[in-house]
């Protein structure tokens, strides 16, 4: 004889799916039939699977409410409602408990809607590449004891190619007061800009989906250490950290200059290029052939800037406004 397990009802109502939660533990509420017995399993993959569980039966009316504990990352809760009689149901959410340790040093808000560079920049056109993906909105840096970590808000994370940030690539050009050597260079001739000598910069820190790039700022720079990377398309936040023993402690007066472009593993500098209008996987100087001066010029010599995190009173459009500055010269935050 063949047995069937039989279903009951259930609908969850908190949290919501892709969601990010504030803290531990996380309340899991919803309906299903009254007396039915409610597990909820918080499983974090984010930290080799750690799974969490608590349980509680429903009211008369259905009604149920659980508290969960969680860890910070990535968590994905199984909740499954059991009758008296064996029969189930089973919904599933994800949600994000954006955790970090330490203390906040730095916390710097960026514009929405100025990932277009000097202010004519688009897009490539292929569906790859989502609206918002180089829109930076925040910037952050925490004191971790052993480690810094820096964090980069995006307006969009989706994963691209493959990886959470397949789509970006972000430079981080530390500038240590008192420290030897310093260069204004950036990270690759390619990229057309400079750093401001008041922003110097003895450490840079470039991250991507594909690879990542840890060096001082030697005539022959050398590998500082490891970066670890990670990214969030529900909190669209990429992360990442190094080691103070390479870094150094940040402190007041130690200042960021920070640079979002295309991620190109093809391209020799790594950055996605330009084209004078956009294509499928190249950006565009503007987004139609036109007599501004802006859309005349050579694409292979614009700056590969598509947003940055400007310092109060400094416009982004004229900092990384071509025409008008040669070479574009950037400039940073600093730690007050």
């Amino acid at each position: 004889m063949k047995h069937t397990q039989g279903a009951t009802t259930l609908a969850v109502t908190s949290p919501a799916d892709n969601s990010s939660v504030s803290g531990s533990p996380v309340t899991v509420t919803g309906t299903t039939a009254p007396g039915n017995t409610v597990y909820a399993a918080a499983t974090n993959t984010d930290a080799n699977s750690a799974t969490t569980l608590a349980t509680t039966i429903a009211d008369a009316s259905g009604a149920f409410s659980v508290d969960v504990a969680i860890t910070g990352g990535t968590s994905v809760l199984n909740v499954v409602a059991v009758s008296p009689g064996g029969a189930t149901a089973h919904a599933q959410r994800t949600i994000v408990f954006d955790f970090v340790p330490g203390q906040l040093i730095l916390d710097v808000s960026d514009p929405g809607g100025d990932d277009n560079g000097p202010g004519t920049y688009q897009y490539p056109t292929s569906d790859n590449f989502h609206a918002g993906a180089f829109d930076i909105e925040r910037f952050q840096v925490y004191d971790a004891g052993s480690d810094v970590i820096f964090r980069l808000k995006t307006r969009d994370l989706a994963p691209t190619f493959g990886s959470p940030l397949g789509a970006q690539l972000v430079d981080v050009y530390v500038h240590v007061p008192g420290a030897a050597p310093t260069s204004t260079a950036a990270s690759f001739a390619g990229r057309n800009y400079a750093i401001a000598p008041a922003f110097a910069w003895s450490r840079l820190i470039e991250v991507q989906g594909f690879g990542q790039r840890y060096i001082d700022a030697n005539s022959i720079p050398n590998t500082l250490g490891v970066v670890n990377i990670s990214a969030n398309a529900v909190s669209r936040f990429i992360t990442f950290r190094v080691s103070k023993a390479s870094l150094g402690t940040p402190a007041p007066g130690w200042g960021f200059t920070v640079v979002l472009t295309g991620q190109d593993g093809f391209s020799s500098d790594q950055a996605r290029g330009f084209q004078s209008t956009p294509q499928d996987f190249q950006f565009g100087v503007c987004a139609t052939a036109s007599a501004d001066p802006h859309c005349t010029v050579d694409p292979a010599t614009v700056p590969k800037a598509i947003d940055v995190i400007a310092p109060p009173g400094v416009s982004q459009a004229d900092e990384l406004d071509y025409t008008l500055h040669t070479p574009v010269t950037l400039t940073g935050v600093t730690i007050p």
